[in-house]
């Protein structure tokens, strides 16, 4: 057995040891109890435990640990599992013979064939392995405060410090070879068995010395009082505790390592193999007795093959719960406290019933085997000889009981007994005088007799049946606070009977359970049967609801504690609801009822009994609660309730991503694709693993927390790429709450359709496709409007070479004909002058014709500048404005960068606009020059147009002239193409038209 044991600190933890031993979990099993009143469960390889269980050992995370034969395994109470080291580690063989769990979460491992390992967060680690390992066979081992390592093995006492072992011999006064037991107890003191002697060691002298005692397959073990024993094969002997203010164990000493023999914090002994099964001396036994004890003294035991799994016990632990767990050749056995005390009682007991007089005397009977039985204080069943068959028991109204057998009906109270023969046999009644129902009113007793009727005893009269006609095969019958009674009636039938006068209820009333078998009247008004129960409210009875209808069918018997909660024995246990929780579904119905069960898992025998006419529950002396079930009589007193108060350790064990299994290691990173996730968990509580209800979230997709109840795995389906976090949290079988336990996170990496990467290219492929798109349209609305300008270039043509060839020709010949006529009359005539006149307006108006023809023929796509040449010739041909001399025109049209095509309707305004400055240039502002300026820039195109000419007012730079729109003409037709247009004076006098077109709009795409 292996313990840390500071040697300094030891006296300064006394009072610290002393209050956890107080503070230790109630589960602890209570030596009143029986041995085989204990929850007994047994694993065998049926049930997956592994056989040949040598050792065992708890961790302080909480796992139990098994030593086989098979290898090593660890146990929560649901699932055994093969230990699986990490990977590139292995154990150093499969027949384990020793394990020592440490406070500080180590686990040391000893072999049949030689060999030390440390397990470690983990990871293994070998202190004796290969060639030239000094370590034999482990029967056990101790470590120092300053983890120094005393291993009893067959090759020897072995000690490891500083990183090197040492065999014990004579250096250290250590006359054997052999070493079988070593131990390291709450003083600091090191002890040592061989199988022949004891030695311990003196520290200041380093030696071990003889102490006298001497034991055959010896272990050395601490008792609660903080004695140590040297137990051997048959006897206990206790060893003297050194000088000083005696300690107490450690809390630690029973899970640290199993053996064959431990005492358990209650102080019982058990021992296995004494000399067959599992066996217990109660602390009474062997505290009242000095010097060496028999090991066979033993109180109880089980040695039956047919009450353990293998009566061949090799190890045995105590849990931090206080339960013992046994390992055999068959697998591995628990003991536990029930919170139920059963009476026991012969198996032909069969139907039992059950009443307790005023002074607490208990007795019960049994309607198969006829016979009645006084239960002692401490729980035992005492056959009492009434001088009669007994059928049933009863309470009576004065604190008394009530016998019903075949000859008589008794009433017993503190020792006084009064009878009633039976009443007389009339013609046709069954002569066995059955007693079924027994119910003592204000007045009377009612007697129901199978076979006969319903008899009633007022006075010293007996009523036959006949007398309450309306009161016919009653199934239940309950007195209330009044004195006055209830009975329970097939066909949802209920009579009040209050003093001979009847009241009857029914469907009409609400009531809807089928045959009424139960009522109680302590608070409300409650009946029960096959369908459920039911309260008095208002008049009506209102059904109350459960989760589950069929835990309130069948309910026989009820008990009220001082503080209001309910205790209901049902078909399936016994049931508790609290104040508060029965309160909550008083006030609304349709709440189902909050409860806890006991079940067979907490010691209840069997199940209410539902053909007894008689309460099944009562609330006893004492504090004591009473019930009858199928297979006996259970009770507990709620002031002693047992609770299980450990914290469950929680723990994510693993998960399992389309069927391959992981352990959750930190940075944990999941494969792309992942589909389906199995995530592990489990909670270290052993008392009662299957009652442990689970709840657990996982970050990243679950917003609330998933009730899973008693399930251990979490699944998950279509999860995406992210990282997650697994939370889950346990509550006992007694509420207690592990509170949240967050497993590490981890990540399921993306597919690369599933990254920012593949999103990027995504969104780049669609802006690619469209901007090709857009292009494409572009470019079918390019080519179409193309052609539609091809089109009304073509007309506009046809129209130019029409006006041309023949309005304009006409207008010529027309105004020459004029001309001729003018020059005939006399120059200084009126008429002469006037004709002058109007031949000028006509030559303007062959001028703006001739212009306008030329608008029609200009084509876009070609050079702008050779357009605004051209332009400027017709005008100069036309007017002489532009005219310089010879064949040079005062117009110069300057190119700035690349000349480049410009879409057909920014040429077509653009043309208009410049050829409107310059039109006016020549007719208002009386210029002799005039400069174009075309700039093809990568941002934007520009025109400017520049005179000499006299120039605008501001007024006409804004408005125009009234009565002309070339200059509205041209801010209307920037507007059109979306260009900017700023008309200004020069400086020194002269026009500036400047106009701007973005690039984007200005130029061809190509």
């Amino acid at each position: 057995m292996a313990i840390i044991s500071p040697r300094l600190l030891l006296r300064a933890a006394l009072a610290l040891t002393l209050m956890l031993l107080a503070a230790a979990p109630a589960q602890a099993l209570d030596p009143a109890v029986p041995i085989t009143a204990y929850h007994h469960d047994i694993w065998t390889s049926r049930e997956g435990a592994p056989r040949e269980v040598d050792t065992m050992a708890q961790t302080a995370d909480g796992w139990l640990w098994l030593g086989t034969v098979t290898g090593l395994h660890r146990f929560d109470g649901v699932q055994f599992e093969a230990f699986k080291p990490a990977t590139g580690e292995g154990l150093l063989g499969k027949r384990i013979t020793s394990l020592t769990a440490l406070p500080n979460g180590d686990l040391w491992i000893g072999y049949t064939f030689g060999g030390l390992s440390r397990l470690r967060d983990g990871h293994l680690q070998h202190y004796a392995s290969g060639p030239g390992n000094p370590i034999g066979a482990t029967y056990n081992l101790a470590v120092e405060s300053d983890d120094s390592i005393w291993v009893a093995s067959t090759t020897g006492l072995m000690h490891y410090s500083g990183g090197r072992w040492e065999k014990i011999g004579a250096d250290w006064s250590y006359p054997t070879a052999r070493a079988e037991f070593v131990h390291l107890d709450q003083y600091g003191q090191l002890w040592v068995a061989d199988g022949k002697a004891l030695y311990v060691l003196d520290r200041a002298t380093r030696r071990f010395r003889p102490t006298g005692h001497s034991a055959t397959a010896p272990l050395l073990l601490e008792s609660p009082d903080g004695r140590l024993w040297l137990v051997g094969k048959d006897t206990l002997t206790p060893l003297p505790p050194p000088p000083g203010q005696p300690m107490p164990r450690s809390p630690w000493t029973n899970r640290a390592a199993g053996h064959s023999s431990l005492f358990d914090r209650h102080g019982n002994f058990w021992t296995g193999n004494c000399p067959a099964g599992l066996c217990r001396m109660l602390p009474a036994t062997w505290q009242k007795q000095q010097g060496t004890i028999a090991r066979n003294g033993v109180d109880d035991k089980l040695d039956q093959p047919w009450q353990m799994g293998s009566l061949n016990v090799h190890s045995m632990l105590e849990d931090r719960e206080g339960n013992i767990w046994v390992g055999t050749p068959a697998g591995l056995e628990r003991l536990r406290q029930n919170k139920l005390a059963t009476v026991q009682f012969p198996p032909a007991a069969g139907r039992l019933s059950l009443a307790q007089e005023e002074d607490g005397t208990t007795w019960a009977a049994s309607a198969d085997a006829g016979t009645l039985w006084r239960i002692d204080a401490g729980g035992r069943a005492i056959p009492h000889d009434a001088g009669q068959t007994v059928y049933v028991v009863a309470k009576g109204r004065d604190g008394s009981v009530l016998i019903g057998g075949a000859q008589r009906i008794e009433r017993r109270k503190n020792g006084v007994v009064e009878s009633w023969p039976m009443p007389p046999l009339r013609e046709g009644e069954n002569p066995k005088n059955f007693v079924l129902l027994l119910a003592d009113d204000g007045n009377g007793t009612w007697v129901g007799i199978g076979g006969r009727g319903l008899y009633r005893r007022e006075g010293a009269q007996w009523l036959p049946p006949a007398g309450h006609t309306g009161v016919r095969g009653p199934l239940y019958a309950a007195v209330d606070g009044k004195g006055n009674t209830w009975f329970g009636f097939r066909n949802n039938k209920l009579l009040y009977h209050d003093h001979g006068k009847l009241t009857e209820y029914g469907p009409a009333q609400g009531i809807d359970l089928g045959a009424v078998t139960f009522v109680d009247t302590q608070k409300e008004l409650l009946i029960a049967g096959d369908n459920g129960m039911a309260v008095l409210h208002d008049g009506k009875f209102v059904r109350i609801s459960a989760h589950d209808p069929e835990l309130l069918s069948n309910v026989s018997g009820l008990v009220v504690t001082p503080d209001g909660d309910r205790w209901v024995n049902t078909s399936k246990g016994l049931l508790h609801v609290t104040a508060a929780n029965w309160q909550r579904s008083m006030g609304d119905p349709d709440t189902p009822l909050r409860h806890e069960l006991w079940d067979s898992s907490d010691g209840y025998p069997g199940a209410a009994d539902i053909i007894v006419r008689t309460p099944t529950a009562m609330a006893g002396s004492g504090g004591r609660l009473w019930f009858v079930g199928t297979a006996g009589i259970a009770w507990f007193d709620p002031a002693r309730l047992l609770r299980n108060t450990s914290t469950p350790a929680v723990q994510v064990t693993g998960m399992q991503c389309d069927g391959v299994r992981y352990a959750l290691d930190p940075g944990m990173r999941l494969a792309p694709g992942t589909g389906k996730l199995q995530i592990d968990y489990t909670a270290l509580t052993y008392t009662m693993p299957e009652r442990v209800r689970f709840r657990y979230r996982l970050d990243g997709v679950d917003q609330d927390w998933q009730e899973a109840g008693t399930r251990r795995t979490a699944y998950y389906t279509n999860l995406g790429p992210g990282r997650y976090r697994f939370n889950v949290e346990a509550i006992n079988e007694d509420g207690v709450s592990s509170g949240p336990h967050s497993a590490q996170s981890f990540e399921i990496a993306p597919r690369f359709t599933e990254t920012m990467w593949f999103a990027g290219l995504c969104a780049l492929a669609a802006a690619a496709l469209a901007y090709g798109l857009h292009q494409l349209r572009l470019r079918q609305l390019t080519r179409q409007l193309r052609e539609r300008m091809h089109e009304r270039l073509v007309e506009r043509e046809r129209i130019a070479r029409a006006l041309h060839d023949t309005f304009l020709q006409s207008l010529h010949g027309l105004i020459l004909h004029f001309q001729a006529v003018a020059n005939r009359l006399p120059p200084d005539s009126d008429t002469r002058q006037l004709m002058d006149k109007t031949l000028t307006q006509a030559d303007r108006v062959l001028i703006e014709g001739r212009d306008q023809v030329m608008d029609l023929r200009v084509t876009p796509g070609g050079s702008l500048a050779q357009a605004l040449k051209d332009a400027g010739a017709a005008m100069a041909a036309n007017g002489g404005c532009l005219d310089g001399g010879g064949d040079a025109f005062a117009l110069a049209v300057n190119v700035d960068g690349n000349e480049r095509e410009l879409a057909p309707e920014m040429h077509d305004e653009v043309y208009a606009i410049a050829r409107e400055a310059m039109s006016n240039a020549c007719r208002h502002a009386g210029a002799s020059a005039l400069q174009v300026e075309l700039s093809y820039g990568p941002r934007e195109f520009r025109l400017a147009v520049r005179d000499n000419g006299k120039g605008l007012d501001d007024a006409t730079k804004t408005h125009g002239r009234p009565g002309h729109w070339g200059l509205t003409g041209m801010r209307e037709r920037a507007e059109r193409i979306g260009a900017r247009i700023e008309i200004a004076d020069r400086a020194g006098g002269g026009l500036e038209v400047l106009l701007w077109v973005p690039a984007s709009q200005a130029y061809t795409r190509r």
